[in-house]
């Protein structure tokens, strides 16, 4: 009986999911992000880096789509390491601050007690955006002083 169900309720979800699938995938979505996935974001700086003295660096991050800044996305991770030059084990404390102006998402990275000199630092990302289904992940390489 169990089986008998579950084949009758694949065979109902086919049934209704095909037609939408063959006609080019045109199923009704509401929200500008219906259809986008995370190859349609990409993180990139949005300024050069600031110190912010004790050996912290300010960097702001903007997260892109379709060329334009998302708002109130949800920074879920966050890294710094030395992988650009090599050395990708070799990491740094790094929070967030604020998003502030919208869509442009403020990080400070405690660099100095890790690395004396300035260098390439890899900042990494994983943010949840509204309407897409993946966490939106990505990476900046930023030359940052102590």
């Amino acid at each position: 009986m169990y089986r008998t169900l579950m084949t009758a309720a694949t065979v109902l979800l086919l049934n209704q999911s095909l037609p939408a699938l063959a006609g080019g995938m045109d199923m009704p979505m509401s929200g500008s992000n219906a259809m986008a996935t995370t190859a349609d974001y990409r993180f990139a700086l949005a300024g050069p880096p600031t110190s912010a003295g004790s050996g912290k660096s300010i960097v702001s991050i903007k997260l892109v789509h379709d060329g334009k800044p998302v708002t109130g996305a949800i920074i879920i991770q966050s890294r710094a390491d030395m992988g650009p030059i090599g050395m990708g084990a070799m990491t740094a404390p790094i929070k967030l601050l604020s998003e502030e102006p919208p869509g442009t998402y403020r990080f400070e990275v405690a660099n100095g007690p890790v690395w004396q000199k300035p260098d390439n630092w890899s900042l990494s990302f994983g943010a949840k955006v509204q309407g897409v289904a993946q966490t939106v992940s990505g990476a900046v390489i930023v030359k940052l002083t102590p």
